[in-house]
């Protein structure tokens, strides 16, 4: 059986089950399917080449050689090499894409924008209820709590999801009012990530006429979508910093400039009262008896005095503007202090009103399938199906046992 050539590189596709990592190096796990199962060694050498760490359900492609295990009397496959099940061929269609789309231009940096210095509102687009809104908002919150969060919940994994990450986008781009978005999701595997790969999501972004920061995954992950934003964020977390400037900065450059404003106008004033003061001591004000006589020094005395008057004038009209300046510089900080003030509780307003939580609180939940996707009418269900349900200070798992439509049941109440 050990000269077999056909048993000395096998080449097997199935699930990783009984994963156990020896602490000698050794890897021992069953690769199974729905008809079939082998039993499979990786001892250490080999396993030091792997690029990804194995675990218990991974779908995986093993080469090696099949022997018998003479203690058991059972086959066992040695296995010498291993990767990911469809992981080559999704990184091909990646490169494909890319190269595809990068020949269009949508990757050329010359069609990005600069993020807005001072967001008002941020538009998101991502899961309902996931930790990458959440973040977000945190985030939001700590930097400048006057900028506003518009969601526009979207599935991010599974099928369809290319599809309602786009129209999430461009309904974003639709309401208006929005100045800069975040599109993103957690991380995951590549698979998990594949929707923000596919082109409809590509294009989706190029398209929008709002700047994009992209936040998928973790900072090794990248995506298509990466390439076709304005900005690309390692987290939804980095993602918010990046977009929303802090607002004790810019509390405290407001300050600056006020500051440089004031100082201005002192040394206009006090250069202007040097100018009168050189005027007046000046020989042919100060002693015209010894330049003019009779009429002529009648004439200088008459204006001299006029000169003195419009001096005085001169010198308290320029207070009097200096000191209404610093009144309307106050009055204006005043008031856009109280605009913001008044815009901060707004903004909390409409931010507890689309906050999930509040509808939580009084006694709402929120139901998500497995692959993350919101649970909007019965139709989505089915029975045997495991759903998530989001209550206000936790989650649960239910299991659904049937499934009843209230609008089927009244039409076929009315004979419809």
């Amino acid at each position: 059986m050990a000269g077999d050539p056909m048993l000395r590189s096998v080449r097997v596709e199935g699930e990783i089950s009984g994963f156990k990592h020896h602490v000698s190096g050794h890897k021992y796990f069953i690769l199974k399917d729905d008809k079939a199962r082998v039993q499979c060694v990786m001892f250490r050498q080999n396993a030091l080449s792997l690029d990804f760490s194995p675990k218990e359900g991974m779908k995986v492609v093993v080469t090696g050689s099949a022997s018998v295990f003479v203690r058991d009397g059972a086959y066992q496959l040695y296995v010498e090499a291993m990767q990911e099940a469809g992981a080559g061929d999704l990184y091909r269609e990646f490169e494909r894409r890319k190269k595809k789309l990068a020949g269009e231009g949508i990757f050329d940096p010359a069609l990005k924008r600069p993020l807005p210095a001072y967001p008002r509102a941020i538009g998101v687009a991502t899961a309902l209820g996931g930790a990458a809104f959440w973040d977000i908002v945190r985030v939001c919150q700590a930097r400048n709590p006057h900028v506003s969060i518009v969601l526009s919940p979207c599935a991010v994994q599974g099928d369809g999801a290319a599809e309602d990450i786009a129209r999430a986008i461009a309904r974003l781009n639709a309401r208006g009012g929005v100045d800069v978005l975040l599109v993103g999701r957690g991380g995951g595997s590549m698979e998990d990530l594949w929707a923000f790969n596919e082109e409809v999501v590509v294009r989706a972004i190029r398209a929008s006429a709002i700047p994009v920061v992209s936040c998928v995954g973790h900072e090794i992950d990248f995506t298509l979508a990466d390439f076709a934003a304005d900005a690309r964020a390692a987290t939804p977390s980095n993602a918010a910093e990046l977009a929303v400037p802090v607002r004790a900065e810019l509390e405290r450059n407001l300050a600056a400039l006020a500051g440089r404003l004031a100082s201005g106008l002192k040394a206009q004033l006090a250069l202007a009262r040097a100018r009168l003061l050189a005027l007046g001591a000046s020989a042919a004000l100060t002693m015209p008896g010894k330049l003019l006589t009779g009429e002529r020094r009648n004439r200088l005395a008459l204006l001299n005095q006029r000169m003195n008057a419009a001096v005085g004038v001169s010198a308290r009209s320029a207070s009097a503007t200096l000191a209404l300046l610093y009144q309307r510089m106050n009055a204006a900080v005043e008031q856009r202090l109280r605009a913001a003030q008044r815009s901060l509780a707004l903004a909390r307003r409409s931010l507890d009103a689309l906050n999930p939580r509040s509808v939580l609180s009084r006694g709402f939940a929120v139901v998500e399938k497995a692959d993350g996707s919101l649970v909007t009418g019965t139709e989505s269900l089915h029975a045997g199906e495991t759903v998530a349900i989001v209550l206000r200070d936790g989650r649960a798992t239910a299991r659904v046992e049937a499934v009843e439509n209230q609008k089927a049941e009244t039409q076929a109440g009315n004979g419809l």
